[in-house]
């Protein structure tokens, strides 16, 4: 009775991943993972932020800057391109607008919610082509932020990015 089960649990899991004639156009092909590309680990780091920021927090509206320790400022246009193809829902960053200490969608139609989140990439360096670390803050204004510093290691399967702690004081 229990084979029985079983089997007929294993006939119907495997009856989804059966090819359906012209379905290959539904869905396209995923793009590549921006961390098989060697010359760009700032654009790796951020495509593995965006991946996680948006499968966890789909609101507000996200847009993507680079921080030099004084004001936040929007990538180079192919790098933040190269972004919104892998994440559709990313906004291209003159979108947010900082208004009153707050990060604000300046396309939001009146009446409705105008909240913004900029993921920022901050003191990112490399002490080589093969190693770098940076930091990705979720900034909503000068009140609300969350930070996280990450290590990065160039290997075969390209970038393998984890989070890499701060030990304060000992």
């Amino acid at each position: 009775m229990m084979r029985g089960l079983f089997m007929m649990a294993g006939f119907v899991a495997l009856s989804g991943c059966v090819a359906v004639p012209g379905g290959d156009e539904a869905m396209p092909a995923p793009l590549p993972k921006l961390s098989q590309q060697q010359d760009t680990p700032q654009l790796a780091l951020l495509d593995y932020a965006l991946a996680d920021h948006f499968a966890t927090l789909p609101k507000p509206t996200t847009c993507v800057a680079a921080n030099d320790g004084r004001t936040p400022e929007a990538l180079a246009s192919e790098g933040e391109t190269a972004l919104m193809e892998r994440h559709p829902r990313l906004a291209p960053f003159t979108r947010c607008v900082l208004s009153d200490g707050m990060w604000i969608d300046a396309e939001a139609e009146e009446g409705a919610a105008n909240d913004a989140l900029v993921v920022e990439l901050a003191n990112f360096t490399c002490t080589d082509e093969f190693s770098c670390t940076g930091w990705v803050r979720k900034v909503r204004g000068s009140e609300g932020m969350t930070t996280s510093r990450f290590g990065m290691e160039w290997g075969a399967n390209g970038w393998v990015i984890a989070p890499a702690p701060v030990r304060i004081a000992q």
